[in-house]
């Protein structure tokens, strides 16, 4: 449906963004962008690699004997499994957010414009922002991406790490319903899942 045949009713929101609200914003951008498996363990197979090369030149070059060479493999293989293991069980349990925690909280206090009440309205037009130390005007093309979460709305610029967003937090709707501002992100964004 192309964006020139629908129009939408401008929304505002009202609100103070928080660093549970940032925090928010990075949880999602990270969780909801899909990544293949040998990124993810990018790390894990590159030290397993360089491990095995060293086992295996030292073993034909004849640096070792056997039985220090197995000991040696096997407890490779037991740590290996072992990191795996931790780094899924932390995934698992802290949703990612331990891992953005702090850098939230520096964020928040090396910018306090960020602490300081806001209002955006989002229009056909763009994403007009203002808050006590300016505004700012957006196109739609800047943020091509929306994750919905509990929380908030958080628009992305990327389906990148590190790339813009813009969190919106569902408290600051005038109405409690999202539904506008759904309707809004789905003819401008598209979402991700």
């Amino acid at each position: 449906m192309p964006s020139e045949n629908v129009t939408a009713d401008p929304v505002q929101l009202r609100y103070t963004l928080t660093s549970d609200d940032l925090l928010d914003g990075f949880v999602a951008q990270t969780r909801r962008i899909s990544r293949p498996w040998y990124l993810r363990w990018l790390s894990t197979l590159l030290t397993a690699a360089v491990i095995a090369v060293v086992f295996v030149s030292s073993a034909l070059s004849g640096d070792l004997a056997a039985g220090p060479l197995i000991g040696m493999a096997v407890f490779f293989v037991v740590v290996v499994l072992a990191a795996a293991g931790f780094s899924v069980l932390l995934r698992r349990v802290s949703n990612g957010s331990w891992i953005y925690r702090l850098s939230v909280r520096q964020i928040m206090r090396g910018n306090p414009g960020l602490s300081q009440p806001m209002q955006a309205t989002l229009t056909e037009g763009g994403i007009h922002v203002r808050s006590a130390t300016g505004e700012s005007t957006t196109l739609w093309a800047q943020y091509p991406l929306h994750v919905e979460t509990d929380r908030s709305f958080v628009l992305l610029a990327s389906e990148r790490r590190g790339g813009s967003m813009l969190v919106l937090p569902k408290r600051g709707l005038d109405a409690a319903d999202p539904a506008p501002l759904r309707s809004l992100l789905a003819i401008h964004s598209r979402r991700l899942s």
